[in-house]
C-alpha cells in the first residue's frame, strides 16, 4: 500500500487488526509503528520480526522518505524533522490516533524527533539500539577493539573515515560481527531482498555525526519510553543509552539491557526482545 503525504509517497504494510474481538466485544487495540534502521536500507527485516507482535498491536512498518519502495521526495528533505513529519502526516491520512512509535537504530532519532515534535500526538515510545546523539569515532572504535579486536576496530575505523566508500568484501565481514553476534538462515535470505539507497546515508550520516544532539528536544517527550540496547552493541553502547533516560523527564523513560545482543537485538536476542517490547504495548491499551 502507498500513501500520500507532503512531497512523495510512502510505501507501507500492515499487520494486525485495528480492532479485535475480546469474547462478545469488540475492542481497540494500539497501533505501532515501526521505523526502519539505516539510512540507506528499508523496512524489510523490520517487519519480519514486528510483524509477530500482530497478536497485541496493529503493526505497520513505512519504507521511510528516500528507502525502499516510498518515493525519494528532495535530497534536501532528508533530515529527522521532515522524516517525523512524514510519520504524523501518515497517521492523518489512515487516521490513527496516538499511536505507539518504535524506532530502531536511525529510525529511533525518527522516533525521538516525532516524540519531541509531536508529544501529544504519541501513546508511547520503543528506542530499540538508538541514542540521542552519535558517539564520538574514537568511542566507538574503542569499545569495537574491546569486544571484537584490533582487525575489528581498524574495519570500523575506515568506514567512518570513508563514510560514502563501500567497504570492501573483507572489511563488510569483520563490521557484521559488531553488528549481529547470531546468525539466522532466514534472515540471510531475506537480506537479499533489502532495497538499499546509500545516497541517503552518504548525504545525511556525516552531518548528523557532528551535529545531532536530541536530548534538548527530549525535555519535551510527555509519554512512557521503553529503551532497548544490546549488552554488547559497541555503536550504541549501554551508557549512551543512558542518556536517554536521563533526558526524558519525570521518569517517563526506563533503560532495559539486553543480554548476549549486539546491535541488532531483534537477531541476537529476539525472544527476549520481542517479549519486552510486547509487555511494553500491551500495557497502552488501545486510542
Amino acid at each position: 500500500m502507498r500513501i500520500s503525504v507532503e512531497g512523495t509517497r510512502l510505501f507501507i504494510e500492515v499487520f494486525g487488526q485495528q480492532h479485535a474481538f475480546t469474547g462478545a466485544e469488540m475492542a481497540a487495540r494500539p497501533t505501532l509503528i515501526g521505523l526502519h534502521g539505516g539510512p540507506g536500507v528499508d523496512g524489510t527485516t523490520l517487519r519480519h520480526h514486528l510483524a509477530a507482535l500482530s497478536d497485541v498491536a496493529q503493526v505497520i512498518v513505512p519504507d521511510q522518505r528516500g528507502h525502499g519502495r516510498s518515493g525519494t521526495g528532495a535530497p534536501t528533505d532528508w533530515n529527522l524533522p521532515t522524516w517525523a513529519r512524514d510519520v504524523h502526516q501518515l497517521c492523518e491520512v489512515l487516521d490513527i490516533h496516538k499511536p505507539a512509535l518504535l524506532g530502531q537504530s536511525f529510525g529511533g532519532f525518527v522516533a525521538q524527533q516525532y516524540a519531541s515534535t509531536y508529544p501529544e500526538d504519541i501513546a508511547g515510545l520503543v528506542l530499540v539500539s538508538t541514542a540521542a546523539r552519535y558517539p564520538g569515532a574514537q568511542e566507538v572504535i574503542a569499545r569495537a577493539r574491546e569486544l571484537a579486536g584490533d582487525e575489528t576496530a581498524e574495519a570500523l575505523r575506515r568506514n567512518i573515515d570513508s563514510p560514502t566508500e563501500e567497504p570492501s568484501a573483507e572489511d563488510q565481514q569483520l563490521l557484521q560481527s559488531l553488528y549481529e553476534r547470531r546468525k539466522d538462515p532466514d534472515l540471510e535470505g531475506l537480506a537479499r531482498h533489502v532495497i538499499k539507497t546509500p545516497e541517503v546515508a552518504h548525504q545525511w550520516v556525516p552531518e548528523a555525526r557532528r551535529t545531532m544532539d536530541l536530548r534538548r528536544d527530549l525535555r519535551s517527550v510527555q509519554c512512557p519510553t521503553l529503551v532497548l540496547v544490546g549488552e554488547l552493541d559497541p555503536l550504541n553502547p549501554p551508557a549512551l543509552a543512558a542518556e536517554v533516560i536521563d533526558a526524558i523527564p519525570d521518569g517517563r523513560a526506563r533503560l532495559e539491557v539486553i543480554p548476549d545482543a549486539a546491535h541488532r537485538v531483534l537477531v541476537d536476542n529476539p525472544e527476549h526482545t520481542l517479549r519486552s517490547i510486547r509487555a511494553f504495548v500491551s500495557d497502552l491499551g488501545g486510542p
